[in-house]
């Protein structure tokens, strides 16, 4: 059964298995001349290394049509069960404005859609031009398998869920079965503006943020040199007289599909909040910064993503910095012309930044005069686009940059800012990990935010985890299998940390703080008040000692 799976799977014509697996005459053709090499009785690695010649067979003749252009690889037997398992659930069907949807459960109070289509593939002609509404299909389209991850470094595909391509403008939701007008929070993931996907268990997982009775959606988009530049051509091009901030823009069409769908899942369109940790919640700001974005969301939570503003920069200034970020890509390509960079496949333009070792901090949002009109900094003084509750912090061993530029950034802000804000500081770390002296590291707080503890594993592995040295603490071989944690053993890893009740009791602390505010627009619990920050006050939530949290002041000190 393992390896009928493997092989339908692997067979799929356009890798979308969302749209029903798709078997061409010519795809069939080659199988049964193949037929040969092919033995269902076989253990399912030795079948899936028999199967690699087939699919090499039907990648010369043009078999697949699939967005990837890498060679169509062979199923992985457990990612062919669990898509098999999911079909198998329990389902449920709700109506878009776009087609029928077929979700699955995964579990008895949940409900997950996985791979929604917001957009149409941003590819050819639309590379680099705002997004379009996904196309309306007809019958009941299937949401139970992971779409494409955003075109990226190739070598990350395996941190998260699903494939790669350019073909990525998808959402994932997970609501609770009895779910009706619930706030709705909306998740953008890390990674800058360059890598990373919200096609994660950690962030999907279905044991967190909704079961305290909100609606949660995970959002994809386009990412580095495909999502965030500009350039003298695209800026001719356009109608608008400005070029970038592409990625941005599928953003905004996701939250726009949000207010015309997300009430058949049960979701609140009035009640929105976005939120995103590192370049996820640069993101977010970016988003409070556009008029585009004006009215689709009402409360934001910025983790780990300010910055401070520069008061020097001009809107002419931004959008030639970004269009000089576009100029030297296309240098790196050898094209002259936007048929020619057009015309490149993705791991073209993403192998070339790799051969030059393009620091993927250089690609972020600009002004267009479109989706960004002014500077952050004008916007402060002239008011936000998107006033709206905040919610902002960081860990206390983060970044040096990031633990720095928090409190620089509420002071050239918090003056002119109308509505409430709530400033924390995240610091719990596993007693096992504490006792090596480590302190919470980049992203450390997700793993409580979305009750997966797992997630502390691959921040080790991301190399996110640091002593206060800067170093990969070292972690032994804990369980005698011959491979250390520092070598990359998962299980060591995760036994390293001792994740006990307290850890439990900060995760059930920080979903209701979290899912609270998207409530409320104030995060405090029923036995803890969370003041507002103000300059005067000073005032933040320390999130983590003993197992619980307690309100401080001296914010700058604390992140020391």
């Amino acid at each position: 059964m393992i390896n009928r799976l493997i092989l339908l799977q692997s067979l799929d014509a356009d890798g979308d298995l969302n749209n029903g697996i798709q078997i061409t005459e010519a795809i069939t053709e080659v199988v049964s001349e193949n037929a040969g090499v092919i033995s269902l009785d076989e253990a399912p690695e030795d079948f899936r290394t028999s199967l690699e010649s087939v699919l090499a067979t039907l990648e010369e003749g043009d078999a697949f049509t699939d967005p990837d252009p890498r060679p169509r690889r062979v199923r992985e037997a457990a990612d062919a069960v669990r898509h098999f398992e999911r079909n198998l659930s329990e389902g449920v069907i709700v109506e878009t404005t776009a087609g029928d949807l077929q979700g699955f459960g995964p579990d008895e109070d949940t409900w997950q859609f996985l791979g929604v289509p917001y957009g149409k593939p941003p590819v050819g002609d639309l590379r680099w031009q705002p997004p379009q509404p996904a196309e309306p299909w007809d019958g009941v389209r299937l949401a139970t398998s992971w779409a494409d991850q955003s075109a990226q470094n190739p070598t990350l595909e395996s941190v998260n869920e699903g494939g790669m391509s350019e073909d990525s403008l998808y959402l994932n939701i997970t609501t609770p079965r009895d779910a009706d007008n619930l706030p709705v929070m909306v998740w953008f993931h890390g990674g800058s503006f360059s890598i990373l996907s919200g096609n994660s268990m950690q962030y999907n997982n279905p044991d967190s943020l909704t079961t305290r009775g909100v609606v949660l959606v995970t959002v994809n988009h386009r990412l580095g040199p495909f999502g965030y530049i500009a350039h003298p051509l695209l800026t001719d091009e356009s109608d608008y007289g400005g070029s970038g901030n592409y990625g941005q823009m599928d953003l905004v069409l996701a939250l726009q599909w949000l207010q015309d769908n997300i009430a058949a899942f049960g979701g609140n369109p009035d009640n929105v909040t976005i939120f995103g940790q590192s370049g996820g919640g640069g993101k977010v700001y970016s988003l409070m910064n556009s008029p585009l974005a004006t009215g689709l969301f009402h409360k934001a939570i910025v983790q780990s993503g300010s910055s401070p503003l520069d008061p020097e920069s001009t809107p002419e200034s931004s959008l030639a910095d970004a269009e000089a970020i576009g100029t030297a890509l296309f240098e790196r390509l050898g094209v002259n012309t936007l048929e020619e960079a057009r015309s490149l496949s993705w791991t073209d333009i993403t192998q070339a930044d790799l051969n030059d070792d393009i620091p993927r901090q250089t690609y972020r949002p600009n002004v267009d005069y479109y989706y960004q009109t002014k500077t952050y900094h004008q916007n402060v003084e002239d008011g936000m686009p998107s006033d709206v509750p905040l919610m902002a912090g960081a860990t206390d061993g983060d970044y040096d940059s990031l633990r720095a530029a928090l409190p620089i950034w509420l002071t050239q802000r918090s003056e002119q800012y109308q509505s409430d804000q709530f400033v924390y500081v995240f610091s719990r770390v596993p007693d096992g990990w504490d006792a090596l002296g480590l302190k919470s590291c980049h992203g450390c707080e997700l793993p409580y935010l979305f009750n997966y503890p797992a997630g502390m594993v691959q921040n080790y592995l991301l190399g996110l985890v640091l002593t206060p040295g800067g170093d990969q603490p070292e972690i032994g071989d804990l369980n005698g299998n011959g491979v250390s944690g520092t070598d990359g053993d998962t299980a060591d890893i995760f036994a390293s940390m001792a994740y006990g009740a307290e850890d439990e009791a900060v995760a059930d602390l920080t979903m209701t703080f979290w899912t609270n505010f998207a409530k409320n627009g104030d995060p405090s619990t029923g036995s803890l008040a969370w003041p507002g920050y103000t300059l005067f006050n000073n005032t933040f939530m320390h999130i983590g000692p003993g197992g619980d949290a307690v309100v401080e002041s001296g914010l700058e000190d604390a992140l020391e």
